[in-house]
C-alpha cells in the first residue's frame, strides 16, 4: 500500500471515487451526487492544487482506494484551525486499518504546518463506526448539529468533533 498526498494529476481516480462515495455513501457526505458529477474534471484538478487544502491517498497497486482532505480555514484569526473532510475507503479497504494509517499520514502533516493548532470534523451522527474511528484518533465530541443535512424529507445530524495539535 502506498500512502501520498494527491496532486492535480491525480484528478481523474480522485473523482471517480469521490463519485462512487457519493453514490454508495449519500448520508456521509454534504455533496449531492448530481452536482459532483455535473462539475468538470478541471475543478477537480483545481481543488488537488489548492495550497489551503491537502488530499491524501492510499493506493493498492496504482488503485485509489481511500482519501481524506484537510482545508485550512484562511482568515486572519481562523488559520490556526484546519477541517478534516470528504474522508472515504472504498468497501474493500474497510476494516483493513487502511483508513487510520492515512489518517496518520494527515496527522502528521497538520503538526508540521506551521501554526495550525486545531482540526475539526462534522461525521452523520448515525454512523457509529465513523465516530469510533475518529474518536480513537483523539477527536473529542464538541457538539450536534441537528438536521445538518436534508435528503427530501429525512434529515441527518452531524456530530462536531475536535481535536488539539
Amino acid at each position: 500500500m502506498e500512502f501520498r498526498r494527491l496532486t492535480q494529476d491525480d484528478a481523474d481516480q480522485y473523482r471517480e471515487l469521490r463519485l462512487t462515495a457519493l453514490q454508495t455513501d449519500t448520508d456521509a457526505f454534504s455533496t449531492d451526487f448530481n452536482e459532483a458529477n455535473a462539475r468538470p474534471i478541471s475543478a477537480t484538478a483545481k481543488n488537488l492544487a489548492n495550497p489551503s487544502a491537502v488530499t491524501f491517498g492510499a493506493y493498492d497497486d496504482g488503485r485509489l482506494l481511500a482519501v481524506m482532505t484537510l482545508l485550512r480555514l484562511s482568515g486572519k484569526k481562523t488559520s490556526h484551525r484546519a477541517e478534516v473532510l470528504a474522508v472515504y475507503a472504498a468497501e474493500e479497504a474497510r476494516g483493513t486499518g487502511v483508513a487510520s494509517k492515512l489518517l496518520d499520514h494527515l496527522l502528521a502533516f497538520a503538526v508540521d504546518w506551521e501554526g495550525l493548532e486545531q482540526l475539526e470534523l462534522a461525521v452523520n451522527s448515525a454512523n457509529p463506526r465513523a465516530v469510533r474511528f475518529y474518536e480513537r484518533s483523539g477527536f473529542e465530541r464538541i457538539g450536534t448539529t441537528p438536521n445538518a443535512q436534508k435528503a427530501g424529507s429525512r434529515y441527518v445530524d452531524e456530530l462536531l468533533m475536535v481535536k488539539k495539535l
